[in-house]
């Protein structure tokens, strides 16, 4: 009887640390399979880094705006008889004209003044200009001297020559940035290369700067305020009006582009539906970001 009651308990215990066992087993592999779950899950969600997006932006408003004031200080020059002459949007600035030399110069000041889209700027533009505007082969250079925009400071080189008019009758340019900097009131910079064209859609015979419709297409490179480089390609037209000036809101209203940055996956920049605002929507690798802008 023993010996029976001693072998019922043998096989009791048997089958506990067999049980033990398996059961050792299965939390491994849970363990095992949750970790690679969650590994496979962060895979799958990528580094949506908005700093480049933002950068990219703020230098391409800052340039933008600068075309336009030399586009206006130019054609006013040459449409008029004085050696000054006021400007819509920088009103409040000196603008001098040395039509011999064929130079331009717009003076903010040193402390600076406010334009009518509520900018305030200071420091110079000078502009260097060829030909008549607005005619093929004609063409401006554009450098800085201290030029701020809001305490963003911006240095490098534009250019801007006009091509031709297309078969819809509107007028075409290229522009370049070489070695562009907006540098934040912070002290963070981001540097810019861009090489574009600029179609001038509507708004070219009304006299009024603020009706002006441009699309744009080209690419540009650069290094965001992190310090890591970044190229960009337009893939869409994107589209700027200057009516939206006017609610102080200086970035493109539609469009798309693709972002390459170093080490990161590349994603697209939807500037929207043509509304004037600071929202533009990040995509990356299938997740969609809606991102402010400064």
């Amino acid at each position: 009887m023993k010996t029976k009651i001693k072998s019922s308990i043998e096989a009791y215990e048997l089958l506990i640390a067999k049980l033990v066992v398996i059961a050792m087993i299965l939390t491994t592999v849970l363990i095992f399979g949750s970790c690679k779950k969650d590994e496979d899950t962060t895979q799958k969600i990528p580094d949506i880094d908005t700093q480049t997006t933002k950068d990219e932006s703020v230098a391409q408003s800052e340039y933008d705006e600068v075309l336009v004031i030399s586009a206006e200080a130019v054609d006013s020059a040459q449409t008029s008889d004085n050696e000054t002459v006021s400007l819509s949007i920088a009103y409040c600035a000196v603008v001098t004209i040395d039509t011999l030399n064929h130079k331009i110069t717009v003076d903010f000041g040193e402390s600076g003044c406010t334009g009518a889209d509520g900018i305030t700027r200071s420091g110079k533009i000078k502009i260097s200009y060829i030909g008549y505007y607005r005619e093929p082969g004609s063409a401006m250079s554009i450098t800085f001297d201290n030029y701020t925009s809001d305490d963003y400071t911006v240095e490098g080189q534009l250019s801007y020559i006009t091509l031709e008019r297309n078969g819809e009758g509107n007028l075409q340019f290229t522009t370049e940035v070489i070695n562009g900097k907006v540098t934040y009131p912070d002290g963070a910079f981001v540097t810019w290369n861009s090489t574009r064209t600029r179609e001038w859609v509507s708004g070219e015979l009304s006299g009024d700067i603020y009706d002006d419709v441009f699309q744009i297409t080209g690419e540009s490179q650069g290094i965001n305020s992190n310090g890591d480089g970044f190229s960009s390609q337009i893939t869409s037209p994107i589209t700027i009006k200057t009516a939206c000036w006017n609610e102080f809101i200086f970035y493109p209203v539609s469009g798309t582009k693709v972002i390459m940055p170093e080490h990161l996956s590349t994603r697209s920049i939807d500037y929207g539906d043509g509304s004037c605002d600071k929202i533009v929507y990040l995509t990356v690798g299938g997740y969609k970001y809606t991102v402010s802008l400064p």
